[in-house]
């Protein structure tokens, strides 16, 4: 064999074994995270849209604790030298607050976040299902198709600081340590004076919340032996698996495409081995509405780079500007889409609650 055949073959070895690499490390962690995610019935729409409806505040404390243990763990590795944090999201202010709020709209509408409607597809919920095909359509749609010059209007005002990705730390000229120990402070006093106890069947907060964080920190560190410098996400990994799917290119599929494989397959036991797997379908309206609401969460997602993982749960503790005004209007967008779908009820709630204080 010749020497060009040779390093042919080479290549190609080592691509197989790049993909094997991926594979598994993807898949070890994504079902490591869909168990979790459907043990503690982990999902942000029910986190803000329950801050409303409910006064619930069980996986708002999950939530926080999350990203607590990623805000010092994260750090701490990145300080040892074992990956970089040049996946800072860029802090295009305009996309951030439009695609984080149409993100926002779209989960109220689907009934679930983008984790929330991939782990509970792998319960059998079919509106689940389908709002994350829809999700692959409103992708599309913006990254390639009819919406992309707003995707490219909207990001065209980018905002740095010193030339570097725009963080909270940077804007107040503090260390990122120092907002580090503030927010694990006062945000660890909260949580220790709250009272324990899961959501609906699932986990304790405490043990959701420490165990998603746990994850979504170890994530670093076994995606950047594949080459991959951020944490878990959900909108990066839909994108390139479609983006396999309708190319057939390999190259396009990362760790995180496995990772999002994983935690299907994760939930699935998690909810085969507690009883709680069943096929269930919605009437034909609701499913029309998931598929609206999957659609508007991927052209939101798309706008702002990321979705209520990759912005609420991974970037937010690196001080991302970008994924703190996402994540906000995300909030926002969510609390609107309840105010369309169930009126003034939630709102009139919160006056009785005022009243009644």
């Amino acid at each position: 064999m010749s020497s060009a055949g040779c390093r042919a073959v080479d290549t190609e070895v080592a691509s197989g074994a790049a993909i094997l690499r991926m594979m598994g490390l993807g898949l070890i962690v994504g079902a490591a995270f869909g168990y979790a995610l459907q043990r503690g019935r982990f999902c942000m729409n029910s986190t803000f849209r329950d801050l409303l409806l409910a006064r619930d505040l069980t996986l708002l404390r999950a939530y926080l604790l999350a990203v607590l243990v990623q805000m010092v763990g994260v750090r701490s590795m990145a300080a040892f030298g074992l990956f970089g944090l040049g996946g800072i999201a860029p802090f295009f202010w305009m996309a951030t607050l439009f695609g984080g709020f149409v993100f926002g709209l779209g989960m109220a509408f689907s009934g679930g976040c983008a984790s929330g409607s991939t782990y509970r597809s792998g319960e059998g919920m079919v509106g689940s299902i389908i709002a994350l095909l829809g999700f692959v359509f409103g992708m599309i749609m913006t990254n390639d198709g009819v919406l992309e010059p707003v995707q490219a209007a909207l990001r065209s005002w980018v905002i740095e600081i010193n030339g570097q990705p725009a963080t909270l730390d940077r804007l107040l000229g503090v260390s990122p340590w120092m907002l580090a120990a503030i927010f694990v402070a006062l945000g660890g006093w909260w949580l220790l004076k709250s009272p324990s106890g899961g959501y609906e069947r699932g986990w304790g907060w405490g043990r959701s919340g420490l165990a998603i964080g746990l994850i979504a920190t170890a994530a670093w560190p076994i995606s950047a032996l594949t080459g991959r410098e951020y944490g878990l996400s959900i909108t990066e990994p839909i994108r390139t698996i479609s983006g396999f799917l309708f190319t057939g290119e390999i190259d396009r599929l990362t760790w995180g495409s496995f990772m999002w494989v994983g935690l299907i397959a994760g939930a699935h036991v998690a909810a085969r081995s507690h009883g709680e797997f069943a096929w269930r379908a919605p009437g034909a309206r609701r499913l029309l509405q998931a598929l609206g609401g999957g659609l508007l969460m991927g052209v939101g997602a798309a706008i702002a780079g990321g979705c209520n993982i990759g912005h609420g749960l991974t970037g937010i503790p690196l001080f991302g500007l970008g994924s703190i005004t996402a994540t906000v209007s995300v909030i926002l967008g969510v609390w609107t889409g309840v105010y369309f779908l169930f009126g003034g009820v939630a709102f009139e709630r919160r006056v009785q609650s005022v009243q009644r204080a």
